[in-house]
């Protein structure tokens, strides 16, 4: 009973830090798009980046339509390919992440009409663009978008769009994130100079990197660690692993070098961004345990890759 009402404390634990960082990494991504990135027509990546096209592509003509629209009705098949590819959780998590960011940009962009931008007179003070202005626009939009995105993933939530084909890939065909979602940017790269100019698809180039570098830095979820926990707390530690994680656990025996005694090794390989809550429950059971992440390139042979949500 003990170890079922610790499952589920954890799990609650889990969901709210899911929620949490998928509405606060949402609405921050949100505005970075519609305050900055739109600001000077420069695109964002996947399925936004592909609504921003619409949006503009069909404004051009004469047609004005909110890319929350476009982004709404491009994520329903994706919705069904997470539900039916991946797990209903994991659908249910993208949707309320879809449905978040439709109502923010949809909101953000009421709110331009009445002139509601932070940044417009900050980075435009005369009214006009230049070339300074460009540029700072992309580094700062690249570096909000990669935020927000970030705590978006690293609480272990989906943001939709994209992150539901990569989860679906990564389980089905072992397609690594990273090809997914560079050539959905590649795309938009090309399309952005278009619907727009060449400078446009520059500047956007520069938007990716920048995101890809606050990534790299915030974002884990698709990294892999071995965790090895050196403690005298054999038993416990073993019955909590099992309890709270999906992932394996290899015992062996050691001795401590310095004080001689008996001890155990406890090894397994984790999500990065599950290393926190590892560390955590090591160190309620033993304060005295001695904890190694060691960062894994490759993973063969059976392993729990586990849904982002």
């Amino acid at each position: 009973m003990l170890n079922m009402n610790s499952k589920l404390n954890h799990s609650k634990k889990q969901n709210l830090k899911v929620v949490s960082g998928m509405i606060a990494g949402t609405i921050i991504y949100s505005m970075g798009v519609v305050w900055l990135l739109d600001l000077a027509q420069f695109y964002a990546g996947g399925v936004t980046g592909f609504s921003q096209l619409l949006s503009n592509f069909l404004g051009q003509i004469g047609i004005p339509i909110s890319k929350s629209i476009f982004i709404a009705i491009l994520n329903i098949p994706l919705f069904i390919i997470g539900w039916r590819g991946v797990s209903f959780r994991f659908a249910l998590l993208s949707l309320f992440s879809v449905v978040i960011q439709v109502i923010t940009v949809a909101v953000l962009e009421m709110l331009l009409k009445y002139g509601v931008n932070p940044f417009q007179k900050a980075l435009t003070p005369s009214g006009g663009m230049d070339h300074g202005a460009y540029l700072t626009i992309a580094v700062l939009g690249g570096l909000v978008c990669g935020v927000g995105s970030g705590i978006s993933l690293r609480s272990g939530a989906s943001t939709g769009g994209m992150d539901i084909i990569s989860q679906y890939l990564s389980f089905k065909k072992r397609i690594p994130f990273a090809y997914i979602s560079l050539s959905a940017d590649l795309v938009i790269i090309i399309l952005s100079a278009f619907v727009g100019t060449l400078e446009t698809a520059i500047y956007t180039i520069i938007r990716l990197i920048i995101t890809i570098l606050v990534l790299d830095r915030i974002h884990t979820i698709y990294k892999y660690m071995k965790l090895e926990i050196i403690t005298t707390e054999c038993e416990a530690m073993r019955q909590a692993m099992i309890t709270n994680f999906n992932h394996g656990v290899t015992i062996y025996k050691a001795i401590g070098g310095y004080s001689g005694q008996d001890k155990w090794v406890l090894e397994s390989v984790v999500s990065s961004y599950e290393a926190e809550e590892y560390k955590n429950l090591a160190m309620k059971i033993d304060p005295k345990s001695f904890i190694i992440f060691t960062a894994v390139k490759h993973i063969q042979g059976l392993f729990n890759h586990n849904v982002i949500a």
